[in-house]
């Protein structure tokens, strides 16, 4: 058995919380009509303290969820999943913290979103429960430094 204190990461994951979450159904006689669901995916870095010998980062990763038969909604869902990291500042520079933060950090509370929703909607009577997607976190990471640009561009 090897030893945990020799294969800890230099980042870890500390808590989380969900912050936000509001559900929304509706009663459709659907009979055989099949709902086209959407997913829009979004994260925040909240805030990343400096202290001593570590840096403490927090995240957010927002999901939206909407259930649509024809142009009836069937169900929205909203969900603000908030995870705080920490990582060892005499490994890790700034720069590499943030990167892992959103990258590791992100997947981290994908993961966790994933199985919110997944009981909440069990337990709200949406049959099927939703499973959201996995998603690609370097995409994900790539469209918001685009988005961001081009709206500091415009």
């Amino acid at each position: 058995m090897i030893d945990s204190n020799q294969v800890l990461a230099d980042f870890q994951f500390i808590g989380n919380r969900v912050s936000n979450f509001k559900i929304e159904t509706k009663d459709i006689k659907t009979n055989e009509a099949k709902a086209k669901v959407t997913y829009n995916f979004d994260y925040n870095v909240k805030e990343i303290e400096e202290l001593e010998d570590k840096y403490v980062g927090y995240i957010e990763f927002i999901t939206e969820i909407k259930a649509k038969i024809k142009n009836v909604i069937l169900f929205k869902i909203n969900l603000t999943m908030e995870g705080a990291f920490i990582g060892n500042n005499q490994k890790l520079t700034k720069e590499n913290f943030l990167s892992m933060l959103e990258l590791n950090g992100l997947t981290t509370l994908s993961q966790l979103s994933r199985a919110y929703v997944l009981s909440v909607t069990a337990l709200s009577g949406i049959t099927p429960p939703v499973k959201l997607p996995m998603i690609n976190v370097f995409k994900l990471r790539q469209q918001k430094k685009e988005k961001e640009v081009n709206d500091n561009y415009n």
